[in-house]
């Protein structure tokens, strides 16, 4: 019999996207799969969705809480419910093709890997989400892009590193893929794609997300701070200037993606001046 693949998901208020992402993972050709779906007290019907396809926990922040990000929390604690050899930790905006969880063990297993880079490819309807797509393209064209970070890992490896440290919100998995190379976990990057639907982005989407990832993040820049050309590879994003002829072929995308990466730098920089004056506190529960 094939190891079970735990596949964990956090949610929060996402009824219109939660059903496609779901369905991705149901019509996976690889088996046995479980879902696990870790809500955090959504006010709509996210979790009733949920339920239809795999198990749904309650543990998050408090719904009226909008400027927190609880996701590595979900996600840890999901890792912690998970029963699978391997963890494959998704988010509900993403859709997997067909194959992408066969593929990713099979290169586990035939590589003795430990965890896997899953390339994602984006894609949406409105012209931001196209200048998204053109950003995801550069880092693709990277055999190992500076945003690269594995989701697919040996749930041996996961507990052994106490999985992600949520307490570096959204850079938790800057931090995670850090902590597997530092320890000598062998990472591998499969040429399978996960499809991340951006919907209808816009920039005011983006400057508010830039802005509590910004306010997390200061503790990612403190804790690596000795390790500067890392951090400028990752914020700088250098694929842009290799891949250039992928900016050339677009050039009405790549203008906006360039108006849209200095929108979402200095959102982010806001919430990193914003984190330094105001402590930073977020309020977990559990039902």
């Amino acid at each position: 019999m094939k190891p079970l693949v735990s596949v964990v998901i956090p949610t929060f208020n996402c009824e219109g996207i939660m059903k496609d992402c779901l369905e991705s993972v149901k019509k996976q050709t690889y088996k046995p799969v479980e879902i696990i779906v870790v809500d955090s007290f959504s006010t709509d019907n996210t979790a009733k969705i949920a339920a239809k396809y795999g198990k749904v926990y309650s543990f998050g922040k408090d719904p009226k809480d909008l400027n927190t990000y609880a996701a590595p929390f979900q996600r840890n604690y999901g890792g912690k419910k998970a029963k699978g050899k391997y963890i494959y930790w998704i988010d509900s905006d993403m859709r997997l093709t067909p194959r992408l969880v066969a593929s990713a063990i099979k290169a586990l297993e035939k590589n003795n890997a430990d965890a896997v880079i899953v390339p994602e490819v984006s894609y949406g309807e409105s012209f931001w989400a196209n200048c998204r797509a053109l950003e995801k393209a550069c880092y693709n064209r990277s055999d190992r892009s500076y945003t690269d970070a594995a989701r697919v890992i040996k749930k041996t490896v996961w507990d052994k590193l106490k999985g992600l440290n949520a307490h570096l919100g959204s850079t938790d998995d800057y931090d995670f893929q850090t902590r597997l190379d530092a320890k000598g976990y062998k990472t591998i990057k499969i040429k399978q794609y996960v499809r991340h639907y951006e919907g209808r982005l816009t920039l005011m989407k983006q400057i508010k997300k830039k802005f509590i990832y910004g306010k997390t993040a200061l503790g990612y820049f403190k804790k690596y701070q000795a390790r500067g050309r890392k951090l400028a590879g990752q914020y700088s994003r250098p694929e842009f200037l290799q891949h250039h002829d992928l900016l050339i072929k677009d050039p009405l995308h790549a203008v906006g993606m360039i108006i849209m990466k200095f929108v979402e730098y200095a959102a982010g920089f806001t919430g990193l001046v914003y984190a330094m004056i105001v402590p930073q506190k977020i309020q977990l529960r559990e039902s």
